[in-house]
Parts: C-alpha cells; structure tokens; sequence
C-alpha cells in the first residue's frame, strides 16, 4: 500500500465551486469549504485534456466527501487543482483524488450573434452579451513535422473550460487586452468539462 494513503491527513485543502452572478453572465471559482487531506505530488503528468499538453499531477486523500464532484476544483498551497477523478482509496474512510496542477485565467468571451426568429417567425438576428469565466490554456499537442509548419503561421492554444462555459466555433475569445482567439473547434463529450481549440493568426 502506497504510504500517502495511510499518512495523516495533515494539508489544508480548500474546495472551489462555480459561481455565475445572474445579471451578468460572468463566473469564477469561490471558496466553499475547507477539508484536511493529504497532497502528494505525481511522479507522471496529467493528461487532463484531450488534445492539449498534460501538466504536473497530483493526488489528494480526504475523507469521503459525498457533495465533491469534477465540477469543482481545489486550492492547496496556494496551487490551482484541476479534478480529474474522484475514487474511493484502499481504505474505506478515504477517498482518493486525481488531479493536474493548472494556472486557470480569466478570460472573456465574446460570442458572436446568433440567428433567431422574431414574433413573425421571421430570420433575425440576436446579439449575445460577452461574459468572463475562468479557463486554463495549455498548448495544443502536435507530432509531426506538417504541424509544426503550420505553428509557425498561427499561435494556438486549448482552452479547458468549467461545463458551464458554453461557445461555439468562431466565437472571440480574449485574454485582457491581448489580440482576441477564434474559437476553431469544440469538444463537449466529457460530461464535467468543455475544451475548446482557439487560434489566432500572427498578424493579428
């Protein structure tokens, strides 16, 4: 038996919960309750995207905790953890946690208008209200020597998004004030989160 599962539960852990205020769309993680656990550092990476590059894992012990889910995520020494299972350990009073150790940002999204129909059911057009929402961006996987060409011409990133987070291909993507992503591609199988291919071309 690995010794951080039987190891006192010593670390101060604070689990995070997505908030959206009603009036303007925007979300961000919130504190909602503080657990002890025991955090241990993975030898191996987490691969907590489909097609982006992994990041340092780690594993976290608490006692079972029947409201946590991979909605939510954990904060622990000051470090972002992004949940990527929740099982029960060897022992039956704990409950083990896979995690990646992310640095998530705020982004803004800025969705472009969509095409509804009035009370005529007559085509037109609906604007959609831009919102900020929590994300972590990672490079994008690539192997092989056509890929890299094209990096040259493009900047690309992943973007992990909270479930909530919902665009669509061609939406606007902004970090701060740096030249906006477009929104290529979208994969929304995984039930806890969404992620999202952005590019942007270098003479944005």
């Amino acid at each position: 038996m690995q010794d951080h599962l039987s190891s006192a539960l010593r670390d101060k852990i604070e689990i995070l919960t997505l908030i959206q205020d009603d009036e303007t769309g925007n979300m961000a993680w919130a504190p909602s309750r503080k657990r002890w656990g025991s955090v241990e550092i993975d030898r191996q990476r987490n691969l907590f995207s489909v097609v982006g590059v992994g990041s340092q894992g780690a594993t976290i012990i608490i006692r079972p905790d029947p409201l946590l889910t991979l909605h939510q995520a954990i904060r622990w020494n000051g470090e972002f953890l992004h949940l990527t299972s929740i099982t029960l350990a060897p022992e039956r009073d704990r409950q083990e946690i896979k995690a990646a150790i992310c640095h998530p940002v705020t982004l803004t999204a800025k969705p472009q208008a969509r095409t509804g129909r009035d009370t005529m059911n007559r085509p037109t057009v609906v604007q959609q209200a831009t919102f900020s929402f929590p994300g972590i961006l990672t490079e994008r996987y690539f192997n092989s020597e056509e890929d890299e060409v094209f990096r040259r011409s493009t900047l690309e990133r992943v973007l992990v998004a909270p479930k909530a987070v919902v665009l669509r291909v061609g939406d606007l993507v902004q970090l701060g004030d740096t030249a906006p992503y477009t929104v290529l591609q979208r994969m929304d199988l995984e039930f806890y989160k969404n992620e999202y291919v952005l590019e942007r071309r270098e003479d944005a």
